[in-house]
């Protein structure tokens, strides 16, 4: 049950971030959103915030470690273009 709230408020915190960037005109990408969500956790004193915050970042970082594997190929067998075919 726990872990649902902290899902869910990761995902809240994550929305949050997405829009202030949004209201901004700020170009949203990992960095900003990671930084983002770290600025709201420093003066946070919710405990369930901060451990919310933590969570949203390293899911965010979770995401951009999966996107570079993708990119440069990493972890993945190669496609039928990719195959040698002799």
């Amino acid at each position: 049950m726990k872990n649902d709230f902290e899902e869910k408020m990761a995902d809240i915190m994550l929305g949050e971030a997405v829009t202030a960037l949004l209201d901004e005109e700020v170009a949203i990408s990992w960095a900003a959103l990671t930084d983002r969500l770290r600025s709201a956790i420093e003066h946070e004193t919710d405990e369930d915030r901060i451990r919310a915050g933590l969570r949203a970042i390293e899911e965010v970082r979770r995401e951009m470690r999966l996107r570079d594997g993708e990119k440069y190929g990493v972890g993945r067998a190669a496609g039928p273009t990719e195959q040698k075919l002799h």
